[in-house]
């Protein structure tokens, strides 16, 4: 009886301390290679499965940490919007770089509309105004976050402007940047419109 207790006693160690970390790196291993397949698949089109493929783990596995594909999906949003406000206060606080209200819309014109990710982020917007409230909500939830610290930022630097309004006046000028650039209009010039777009913002 006693090694029975022994034996459960040491797999309860295991699963509950020694696999902590190793859960946190498989949920990321499913984050980053459901964004890597999304960049050339519809998400539509990738099924549970090939995610479990492309992430080299068993269909088990995955079930333990997302039962559908929303779950996943739920946590991209997460990482991705939260990224682009934890990106931009690095960038703010480093004491290296000249970061005045210029070089702030600059940033985040030129950050929020960059093509690395641009397929990702307008299906994000898609699946958000298409799908489940949830989607939706945790979006908007991250959005605003963005927006706060943005305010935020503006603010210190030009305390006599409306720092919300401006927040609000470079994000959706950056989601509307992003949109060209995917669709590759060869008559728009991001470069060109973000220098006159700041040089406006600031008259």
């Amino acid at each position: 009886m006693l090694q029975l207790y022994t034996i459960l006693n040491i797999k309860f160690v295991r699963r509950y301390f020694m696999a902590s970390p190793l859960n946190s790196n498989i949920k990321e291993k499913i984050v980053k290679n459901t964004i890597s397949l999304l960049h050339n698949t519809s998400f539509d089109d990738i099924t549970l499965a090939k995610i479990a493929k492309e992430s080299n783990i068993s269909k088990g596995t995955l079930y333990y940490y997302y039962n559908n594909k929303e779950d996943i999906l739920f946590d991209i949003i997460d990482r991705y919007v939260s990224k682009l406000a934890d990106d931009l206060l690095v960038w703010v606080e480093n004491k290296e770089k000249d970061t005045s209200a210029p070089r702030l819309f600059k940033y985040v014109l030129e950050r929020g509309a960059e093509k690395e990710y641009g397929n990702l982020r307008l299906y994000l917007i898609g699946a958000c105004v298409s799908e489940n409230t949830s989607l939706r909500e945790k979006y908007v939830e991250r959005y605003l976050y963005f927006k706060r610290n943005l305010t935020k930022k503006i603010n210190e630097r030009l305390p006599n402007f409306d720092g919300e309004y401006f927040a609000w006046l470079l994000l959706t000028t950056m989601d509307g940047i992003l949109i060209q650039n995917q669709l590759n209009n060869p008559e728009f010039n991001s470069e060109e419109f973000i220098k006159k777009t700041v040089s406006f913002m600031l008259k």
